[in-house]
């Protein structure tokens, strides 16, 4: 990020002071002393503080309910100096601390997990912070970031007064916490001083260099863990404890479910999604995804879009259209422009991303929003008048012609409109239909107005208006909020399309059997380089995909791409039968009727390789799964073998 990020917006100056609290999200809080808040399923969000005090703690119950966050905006402009934020608070929200200049010292609790976009923009007094190990999502400019304003500079080409804003980073600003963890990441990545307490590997609790049983067995015992550095390795969920809950997480890497990178307290640690970089995107939609609001001073428009696309180098195209509607209109008021939908129908280049957005002109111009038509309606014909409708034709149109793109549409963030939020659902339904992803941005952000100076910093405003539109983002969150929720949904897209899983979901074995394993991809065999390993060779080993079952015991196989992917299996290994019985000894069949033989063990014996013979197939044929059909009169003998030799039969009677 460069040092000085100069985005041009259009601010009113705000008169009158500017208080130390904020209200609620929903627009209402209640008051427990000096402290505003809001509950909702027992648990306490604070909103505000009233009080005058210069050193601040934060309480970590209100009214009988642990405070669990710090909402957005909470202490706007606040005037204390310090503050103690508990180990019950899990996430500080969006511009949590905005503007509070006087704030120079900050304590902070294991338990913490998020610090939000912003959170601590504009608080130049605060220098340093030491983030818990526990810590694991810090969003974009949470620490070290200033933002100037500058009013009355002459816009010559439209003959007015606008303002300019510049953003600056504070790259002396220390960031303490412990190395391989979010907070030795954040500062690394954005360039700040990063002081280490000690060094941690999650998941490695017994610190031998590897993730194995070993460590499992040390999470389950609920044994006193022997050190504090291996405690917090241990804590693979971030929230404070070792317990059953993090040997869940432990339990779902070694056997391959969930990669390295999604247990929560390692989530940082994302690896590069280098698909992204050189590829073709198209890009379409209204004002949003055109950029309109980040204009001022006849500068090319920046939009999500172009973010994305000057990252990685794609070759692009916006194709955004501002005021334009998803569905087909006559005489559109707003724009003489095609709808999305008709410049969609006539696309021809070859694609490797397709993102889109729109709605919100269709809300303005009344089109009538229409139904989804039935899940098993395919057909393409659709009412391309009405909102919903245009979508599905857009859905069916990729689906056919763009099968193997990566597709994502985004509904945009929350307006002030009474019926988007019936619409954006709806929309959300026709995309769940046809398997097209979408980005909510009402879930993700929350671009409407907490106070006034806030929405002005968002939204495109200007010198003749007192607040800003809350519907045209500017260059800034574009940038920062957007395309950075749109990047992360991206890479989340690309890892699942990308992930490598196992032939077999699970594997029981006897002593001294072997089975061959396998990798795919998106439906395919991988036949990349991978690197195979067991977690105890004693019990299994592994080469090259071909398993041994050495000794009683569980172990679990592990293949390694060489970007860092992981596909697993547990296996277990079991003692060989010294006996077998099947569910029948005998079967009365007439001609081609069936039946199934199934082998059964004695407690604590299995045997994976289990063959079939017919004494003579043609009266009774007997498959590799047991399944016996009988062909002609006669009697036959169908005998099961397992791999160490023991035999037992069914005799079959055709009559």
């Amino acid at each position: 990020m460069k040092k000085y990020i100069a985005i041009l917006m259009i601010l009113t100056i705000l008169t009158g002071s500017i208080g130390t609290t904020a209200f609620a999200e929903n627009g209402s809080a209640s008051q427990s002393g000096d402290w505003l808040y809001t509950l909702s399923d027992g648990e306490a969000t604070v909103t505000g503080y009233s009080g005058g005090a210069k050193a601040v703690s934060v309480p970590d119950t209100i009214s009988g309910c642990p405070v669990t966050a710090i909402g957005r905006a909470a202490f706007f402009s606040a005037s204390f100096e310090t503050i103690s934020i508990p180990a019950s608070v899990r996430e500080i929200g969006w511009w949590a601390f905005y503007g509070a200049r006087s704030l120079k010292k900050l304590t902070l609790t294991d338990g913490l997990q998020r610090v939000d976009f912003g959170a601590f923009i504009n608080c130049p007094s605060l220098r340093e912070v030491e983030l818990p190990s526990t810590v694991y999502e810090i969003g974009e400019d949470a620490f070290g970031v200033n933002c100037r304003t500058t009013t009355g500079v002459p816009d010559y080409p439209s003959d007015r007064l606008v303002s300019t804003q510049s953003y600056s980073t504070d790259y002396n600003f220390l960031v303490r916490g412990w190395s391989g963890t979010a907070a030795q990441y954040y500062a690394q990545t954005h360039g700040y001083v990063f002081e280490s307490v000690d060094a941690l590997h999650f998941g490695d609790v017994n610190a031998d260099g590897q993730i194995n049983a070993a460590d499992m067995l040390m999470i389950q015992n609920k044994e006193p863990i022997p050190t504090e550095a291996q405690r917090r390795s241990a804590d693979l969920n971030g929230d404070g404890t070792v317990d059953d809950a993090d040997a869940v997480l432990l339990g779902d890497y070694l056997s391959g479910r969930t990669a390295y990178h999604e247990l929560p307290a390692a989530s940082f640690n994302k690896p590069e999604q280098s698909w992204l970089y050189g590829r073709t995107m198209y890009c379409d939609g209204d004002s949003i995804a055109k950029g309109t609001g980040t204009d001022t001073f006849g500068s090319a428009f920046s939009s999500y879009c172009h973010y994305i696309g000057d990252s990685y180098g794609m070759t692009y195209e916006d194709l955004a259209v501002g005021g334009t509607t998803l569905a087909r209109v006559k005489n559109n008021p707003i724009t003489d422009s095609e709808s999305i939908l008709e410049r969609v129908l006539k696309m021809k280049g070859s694609y490797d991303v397709i993102l889109l957005d729109g709605g919100y002109n269709d809300l303005f111009v009344k089109v009538k929003p229409g139904r989804m038509t039935d899940i098993s309606d395919k057909s393409g014909v659709y009412d391309e008048t009405t909102t919903l409708g245009a979508l599905e034709k857009i859905c069916y149109f990729l689906n056919k012609n763009y099968k193997d793109a990566v597709k994502l549409f985004v509904l945009c963030h929350e307006y002030d409109h009474d019926k988007q939020d019936a619409l954006w659902d709806s929309m959300k339904q026709v995309l769940d239909k046809w398997e097209i992803p979408c980005l909510d941005m009402r879930e993700e952000t929350d671009f409407t107005a907490v106070n006034r100076e806030i929405n002005n910093q968002y939204f495109y405003c200007n010198d003749s208006e007192p607040t800003a539109d809350k519907l045209h983002p500017l260059a800034y969150p574009h940038i920062k909020v957007y395309g950075k929720c749109i990047e992360n949904k991206l890479n989340a897209l690309l890892a699942r399309r990308s992930a490598l899983t196992m032939s077999r979901e699970e594997l029981t074995l006897a002593k001294d059997e072997s089975e061959s394993l396998t990798v795919r991809q998106d439906g395919a065999d991988y036949f990349g380089v991978l690197n195979w390993t067991s977690s105890d060779e004693s019990v299994v080993s592994v080469q090259d995909g071909y398993v041994t079952a050495n000794a009683v015991g569980t172990a679990y196989i592990r293949a390694e791409s060489a970007d860092g992917r992981i596909a697993a299996v547990r296996v277990e290994v079991k003692q060989s039968p010294l006996c077998v019985y099947l569910n029948r000894s005998d079967a009365a069949l007439n001609p081609f009727e069936g039946t199934r033989l199934i082998p059964e063990f004695l407690e604590g014996t299995v045997s994976h390789s289990v063959t079939y013979t017919s004494s003579d197939e043609n009266v009774a044929v007997v498959y590799a799964d047991g399944s016996v059909v009988a062909r002609s009169r006669g009697t036959a003998t169908i005998t099961c073998k397992l791999s160490n030799g023991v035999k037992t039969a069914c005799e079959v009677i055709v009559q």
